[in-house]
């Protein structure tokens, strides 16, 4: 086993135990990424009266919705503390990046997000005052908290890239999402592994159940399901049939259950998957309805919808 491999395995149990994880976090951090700690540099003459706030990714399995509205409150600091930011996700690489341009970038933020400020990656590395995200000894997580209706605004501000939000608005509009319930059932290492600290998801009977609940109140309708799981596809297929509707097929087949997906999957493919993701995303916030337990994804779509669901439910079923 590789030295790698040895991380992850370890990663992987101490994920399980809250406070283990966090420890075994900072530890991690000091001895093997020294270099990801907040910083400030000095990369050449350009902008002396500016000062930027370089926003790297720390090369983790995080999913993309929890990367988009961690990076919004980020960004959002930076307006709030008279820094101009970039997002850099060309050298700081995340599970998304792939080895060839996407619409003419190696930046996997601007595959699928557009940059909050005008400067290029080239300038800023050239530029006098630049100091680097990362992690702090002493963190204070309600520094980058930020409420609900600016998070909004931020999605605005920052928002998806414009071909990625026409996809969606197509299958909305041809398919009639906006009239939908929509469900998130999260699946495969989301369930396998349960991450501390993330809500306990509630199990395809469950989530079938509230459902029920739903189609008795309001009369029969289609159901937009959200899910990356193959098996969690099926069992609701069989149960509602027609009923049931999905953005895309691109879903997890035949998952271990011994590592995160993201170490699973071809990363060929994880520029697509990430695609598809976020469009199933930006469904799920058109719909009328919406039954979810409380992931990134599900906040993305809440914030999304900005209070226009005509009824919610968020499974409350505590934390791993």
């Amino acid at each position: 086993m590789s030295f790698r491999d040895f991380k992850r395995q370890l990663g992987l149990l101490t994920s399980r135990h809250k406070n283990l994880h966090a420890l075994a976090r900072k530890i991690n951090l000091a001895v093997f990424h020294w270099e990801k700690r907040q910083q400030e540099k000095n990369f050449g003459p350009l902008n002396p009266s500016l000062r930027f706030f370089l926003i790297r990714s720390e090369g983790t399995d995080e999913g993309l919705m929890s990367l988009y509205i961690g990076r919004l409150r980020e960004i959002y600091w930076s307006f709030q503390n008279n820094f101009v930011p970039f997002v850099d996700w060309k050298n700081y690489r995340t599970q998304y990046n792939i080895d060839s341009p996407v619409y003419g970038s190696l930046n996997a933020w601007e595959y699928y997000f557009e940059q909050p400020s005008n400067f290029s990656l080239e300038e800023i590395y050239q530029s006098r005052r630049v100091k680097l995200s990362g992690w702090k000894f002493f963190e204070r997580p309600q520094e980058f908290f930020i409420s609900d209706e600016i998070l909004y605004e931020m999605t605005q501000r920052v928002p998806v890239k414009k071909y990625i939000r026409e996809i969606a608005d197509e299958k909305i509009k041809s398919n009639g999402i906006n009239n939908m319930i929509g469900l998130l059932v999260r699946g495969t290492d989301y369930v396998k592994i349960k991450p501390a600290g993330h809500a306990v998801a509630p199990t395809p009977e469950q989530a079938a159940e509230k459902l029920d609940e739903f189609l008795l109140k309001y009369g029969a309708r289609k159901i937009f399901l959200a899910t990356e799981d193959e098996n969690i596809y099926k069992f609701f297929l069989d149960k509602y049939g027609d009923l049931i509707y999905t953005s895309d097929k691109n879903l997890i087949k035949n998952y271990s259950g011994h590592d995160y997906v993201a170490n699973e999957i071809n990363s060929k493919n994880m520029y697509q998957f990430g695609l598809d993701y976020l469009v199933k995303m930006i469904c799920l916030s058109e719909c009328k309805f919406l039954i979810t337990s409380k992931t990134a994804g599900s906040e993305f779509a809440r914030i999304l919808n900005h209070g226009r669901y005509l009824e919610k439910y968020i499974f409350d079923l505590g934390v791993y």
